[in-house]
């Protein structure tokens, strides 16, 4: 991350930092690290559970000791996919609405240079990781910042945060911390960057200590230390990456007095700072005018660069509120932190994992084979080991071996077996690893059982319905964008410079992104995008019950309003738009042309879904007929298919 992105577009030092600020920070710091001390090495174990590591370093030491394998089927990994999909497939729009008397409509520049920059920043990427972080872990983070790196005037960038780097106010409660008054950053950043984003410190001073919450690498040990501690003094260079500096970033805000009062000048509102209001008010009382004056409070937020001393003041890059937003998962009332669903497949997973492991561990261990025998059941004790497992071999026994009526000789070794139900309990754990989720097997499109489209489709919505406070966090969190977002266009964008946007005929048009087009006060309102296919085939599947009714009564023009909302490629719409002249100059043969060509397309359209249907139809059917032919050959061989499935 470079000097200049970490800078960020706020303002220069505020303030001279003295002692107080220090020990403020590192008091906050402690308590807000004590009250999520539990939830990091929770959330730790929840990644690695996603990622296949779902067996302990002692659970995985006794099984070695005892020659067994520490057996992982990840099914976790498959929920979470299966709900951030569902996000990917639904992604949702940012509008921006003018509040004006007049109730104008939707502002197409701002709205589309806010798709522009997210679309150059990757922010639909970065905010899809931060929702399965949501998932995981019960909290994702995003940075949203500009960066002068590769364009001097500024770059909007957003950036997926690791939730283990992030800390916050205690007493927050609100989804999203909406109600926070400081979010902390403890990172790890390579020296040479510490160097170039704060001259005139030395290297100690840019290591925070201090900042110890149990998740850091040494992190009590200063720079120096660090080097002496791995003695390569000669290779290491102090420039080297793995010379690294704990920074911690603090934003937070105050409380302010100020007043609203009339401009003695030209009668309009303006707000002044008590300073400035006594200035003004001082100034006026000598030419015997009173200002008229009304005081009232607003939070002006900050944010510093700590090493172990106060690196920097200053504000954040989004003006009035952090630069920082957070998705939470469910809350955890007592503890006061946030999970996701990772916490909740925990246990099915481990316990589906263990059992699997035992079962097996029975199999491995009851014998296969082998005789119990006494010394004088057999004539020949070396013939009958050579011949007891030949199948074309006769083993001879003395006589009375196996008829002595004290009983046989020689007996096969008993086998143990597996206790019964243990298969069953076995199933329930898998089985519990989605039903504890709400998510069925819809959802995850493993349902191989012939059902109507339509209730499968009711089946998918029942299952959205109980994830649905984790896309309300979702909803919430892309407002909080929005505005951050609004806030770098207005102040920091708006600048000439170009940008593509859609207009509301459908074509792309390049503009450039003026101040004046941006200014005011906007509602930010969050829509489902119409490109997002889950949003395509919904419309869509609406608009093929309508177009029977109303296609006599459409016009070419109108049709191709229709296409844009159907799941043909972009490409292909954008043809079919050149067939067609713009109104008034087309010719009624040119007309009957583009007609018969988008008649064509839907038709090509309702051939493909209906052999789709038919497709779908023969492979339920050969599927059925494939289980019934294993059923009755099982019947008819009078043994056990096999271990039963396990779903």
């Amino acid at each position: 991350m470079s000097d200049s992105a970490l800078s960020g577009a706020g303002e220069s030092m505020i303030g001279a930092p003295d002692d107080m600020d220090m020990r403020r920070f590192r008091a906050w710091f402690q308590m807000d690290a004590a009250h999520s001390h539990k939830w990091r090495p929770a959330a730790r174990e929840w990644y690695a559970f996603v990622a296949g590591d779902q067996w302990s370093s002692e659970e995985k030491a006794a099984l070695e000791s005892q020659q067994r394998p520490a057996i992982v089927f990840n099914r976790s990994l498959s929920i979470i996919k299966a709900v951030a999909g569902s996000e990917i497939n639904g992604r949702q729009e940012i509008h921006y609405l003018p509040r004006t008397l007049d109730d104008a409509g939707v502002n197409e520049a701002l709205t589309g240079a806010s798709k522009y920059f997210a679309d150059q920043a990757g922010a639909e990427d970065e905010e899809s990781d931060a929702f399965q972080d949501s998932l995981i872990c019960g909290m994702g983070w995003t940075e949203q910042r500009l960066d002068n790196t590769e364009n001097p005037e500024g770059d909007y960038v957003e950036d997926r945060i690791d939730p283990l780097e992030m800390f916050w106010d205690r007493s927050a409660k609100k989804r999203n911390l909406a109600d926070a008054r400081r979010v902390c950053r403890v990172r790890k950043i390579p020296i040479s960057d510490a160097r170039d984003m704060f001259p005139g410190f030395t290297d100690a001073e840019l290591d925070a200590t201090w900042a110890d919450a149990g998740e850091l690498i040494d992190p009590n040990k200063t720079v120096e230390q660090k080097r002496v501690r791995d003695g390569n003094y000669d290779a290491f260079s102090l420039d080297d990456d793995r010379s690294e500096v704990t920074l911690v970033e603090f934003q937070w805000w105050e409380k302010e007095r100020y007043f609203i009062a009339a401009d003695p000048a030209t009668g309009q509102r303006i707000e002044l700072s008590a300073k400035e209001h006594d200035v003004l008010s001082g100034r006026l009382s000598k030419l015997g005018v009173q200002l008229n004056s009304a005081s009232a409070t607003r939070k002006v937020y900050k944010r510093a660069f700590i090493g172990s001393v106060v690196l920097e003041v200053s504000t954040p890059p989004t003006g009035n509120t952090f630069s920082y937003a957070c998705i939470t998962g469910e809350r955890d009332r007592n503890a006061g932190t946030w999970f996701g669903l990772m916490q909740l497949m925990r246990d099915p997973q481990k316990w589906a994992n263990r059992w699997l492991q035992q079962a097996l561990h029975i199999m491995n261990t009851n014998a296969k084979g082998g005789l119990l025998a006494e010394e004088d059941a057999f004539e020949d004790q070396r013939d009958a080991e050579e011949t007891w497992a030949r199948p074309d071999a006769i083993t001879w026994l003395r006589k009375g071996a196996l008829s002595s009526v004290n009983g046989a000789k020689v007996q096969p070794k008993p086998q143990t077996g597996i206790p019964a139900g243990y298969y069953q309990l076995l199933e329930f754990a898998i089985s519990s690893i989605r039903d504890v989720t709400g998510i069925n097997l819809e959802l995850l499109g493993m349902r191989d059982a012939n059902q109507p489209g339509i209730l499968e489709a009711q089946r998918k919505q029942a299952a959205m319905t109980i994830l649905a406070t984790a896309f309300d966090s979702l909803r919430r969190y892309r407002k909080v964008i929005g505005k951050q977002r609004l806030y770098f266009i207005q102040n920091f964008l708006s600048d000439g410079r170009l940008v593509r946007i859609l207009g509301r005929d459908g074509t792309e048009r390049v503009i450039p992104l003026m101040r004046d087009t941006t200014v005011g006060e906007y509602d930010v309102v969050i829509d489902d995008a119409p490109s997002a296919p889950n949003q395509k085939e919904a419309n869509w599947a609406i608009i093929s019950q309508m177009l029977p009714l109303v296609g006599p009564m459409m016009t070419p023009e109108l049709w191709l309003a229709v296409l844009e909302y159907s799941p043909l490629p972009s490409a292909l719409v954008e043809k079919l738009k050149t067939l067609i002249p713009a109104q008034g100059e087309a010719s009624p043969e040119q007309k009957q042309q583009a007609m018969v060509a988008l008649q064509s397309a839907l038709a090509k359209i309702k051939v493909d879904e209906t052999t789709a249907a038919k497709n779908a139809a023969s492979a339920a059917q050969s599927h059925a007929s494939a289980e019934k032919t294993q059923i009755e050959a099982a019947r008819l061989m009078r043994q056990p298919i096999g271990i039963p499935a396990l779903q």
